[in-house]
């Protein structure tokens, strides 16, 4: 990696991708080598996480193809026969987001977790735990199998650090049902929010640094929930309903919603989006416990559109209105890991149809997730990769590495990745400078400039096809900052009126 003389903004190459993706493998190889006792399954569990990508739909045929392989059924039998426990790997994955998810220095917050759950929509009723239920990824009730996530959420990206499938009632009573879609017969039911529970317990015993929680309002009703927070010395933003009953300082047990007549709002960004700051209009209200507070936000858009939040902080943070905010701010990356699990990985194309196999399947998308942020935070220096991991065999994909491909024509800066990040207004009515710099590398850019370089690195990718990609994920990127620029103007000009 280098700096860019004419703008000092720093480059990389894609040698450096393939560098840190090697790096960053090793290291895989070895937590991979915890779980699975054969090198066999090891590397075919690498080549699975490792095809998951922009592109490749994740059923077995799909990532054989993407992985080089002659046939599909290793793949198959990663996730379906294989001797490998998916909650070993699933406990590998706390350490790796602390070492590969740092917080920053600065952060007012630091490094937390934020709650949800989303689903995977299916056809039939042979999925284990497919149900109708309400799913949000299409606003409607349908036929899907839901699983609840922890994110891992810090300064310098998010990803899954835990997650449990629902298994619905229907499915805890059908043991005919259950053994046919291999359900395991000590597998109880449990609702949504003592999954959320027990995943919260399980990171903070992990040694995760975990300074909050947030969630939704699925888990903000539940007591249980909030408590398991407070015991675990967390602070907490959830989301209530509006009808939640609450202690005001006089004592008198009033809604949530009755407390908007006497509430003094003010006008705050909760974080920055990709369109710009969040604004919203944000009312802070105590409560008869002084360390809990209940956080009104008041859309610009639509006033007479309120959430409710109730906060809380351990004695040693700051019960202020920018710190609960603030966290109210990071919940949202939950759904930035959906978009990726879904958008990027394919983690909802999964044909699987046992209870294990799509438990293994998600404990390595969400492996991949982490493998991707450690590539981006390695090149933009964020990360230090451990030098061990460095000089062990990294392997290939099969054909090895490529000769001297004789593409003449391309120059070695044709092949140079800007990294850096453009600009935004400072104000509203700023004009966006000509020749506006690239967006800093996002993980679904990531993902696609790590396959490019294995493509390179096995010699199934020439430097003319691979200068070409390079060229169109400038394009992208640019053309992300110039959009960007155009929505900060946009929020920045509405929010000064």
């Amino acid at each position: 990696m280098e700096l860019d003389g004419d703008d000092t903004a720093a480059t990389a190459r894609i040698e450096d991708v393939a560098a840190c993706a090697a790096r960053v493998d090793a290291e895989l190889r070895v937590v991979l080598g915890r779980v699975m006792a054969q090198r066999r399954s090891v590397e075919v569990a690498w080549a699975y996480l490792a095809a998951l990508s922009p592109g490749v739909r994740a059923n077995c045929w799909s990532l054989a193809e993407a992985a080089g392989h002659e046939g599909w059924w290793q793949m198959q039998a990663l996730v379906s026969s294989y001797v490998w426990d998916w909650k070993d790997l699933r406990a590998q994955l706390p350490a790796l987001a602390g070492a590969w998810l740092p917080g920053g220095g600065d952060d007012l917050v630091g490094p937390g977790v934020a709650v949800d759950e989303t689903a995977q929509v299916k056809k039939g009723d042979a999925t284990a735990c497919v149900a109708p239920q309400h799913a949000g990824c299409v606003g409607r009730v349908d036929n899907c199998v839901t699983t609840v996530f922890c994110a891992y959420v810090t300064a310098t990206g998010q990803s899954w650090v835990d997650f449990d499938v629902y298994m619905p009632q229907r499915w805890a009573d059908d043991q005919a049902r259950r053994r046919a879609a291999g359900v395991p017969d000590d597998l109880v039911f449990t609702t949504k929010p003592n999954l959320a529970v027990a995943q919260v317990q399980r990171l903070t015993a992990s040694g995760l640094p975990i300074r909050w929680a947030a969630g939704d309002e699925v888990y903000g009703r539940s007591s249980q929930v909030r408590q398991a927070c407070k015991d675990a010395g967390l602070a907490s933003v959830f989301i209530i309903p509006c009808d939640f009953a609450l202690t005001t300082t006089a004592g008198t047990v009033i809604h949530a919603q009755q407390a908007v007549a006497e509430a003094v709002f003010e006008r705050r960004s909760c974080g920055n989006g990709s369109k710009g700051p969040r604004y919203s209009d944000w009312a802070l209200t105590a409560t008869a416990d002084p360390r809990e507070f209940l956080l009104i936000r008041r859309l610009i858009s639509r006033p007479d559109q309120y959430t409710f939040y109730l906060c809380y902080a351990p004695p040693d943070r700051p019960a202020t209105m920018t710190y609960f905010i603030t966290i109210a701010g990071r919940r949202w990356p939950v759904e930035e890991t959906f978009k990726t699990g879904k958008d990027v990985l394919g983690w909802d194309q999964s044909q699987i149809r046992s209870f294990t196999g799509i438990c293994r399947h998600t404990a390595l998308t969400a492996l991949a997730q982490l493998r991707h942020a450690a590539i981006r935070n390695a090149l933009h220096g964020e990360v230090t990769l451990t030098p061990e991991a460095a000089n062990q065999d990294t392997g290939h994909l099969p054909g090895g590495h490529a000769e001297d491909d004789n593409d003449d024509h391309v120059d070695d800066t044709d092949l140079v990745i800007p990294l850096g990040q453009a600009p935004v207004p400072s104000r509203g009515g700023q004009p966006c400078p000509p020749g506006i710099g690239l967006i800093k590398l996002s993980i679904a850019e990531t993902a696609h400039l790590a396959r490019l370089a294995q493509q390179h690195a096995a010699g199934t990718l020439t430097r003319t096809r691979l200068a070409f990609a390079l060229r169109w994920s400038t394009r992208r990127r640019r053309q992300q900052a110039t959009a960007r620029w155009h929505h900060y103007n946009t929020r920045l000009l509405a929010a000064a009126t």
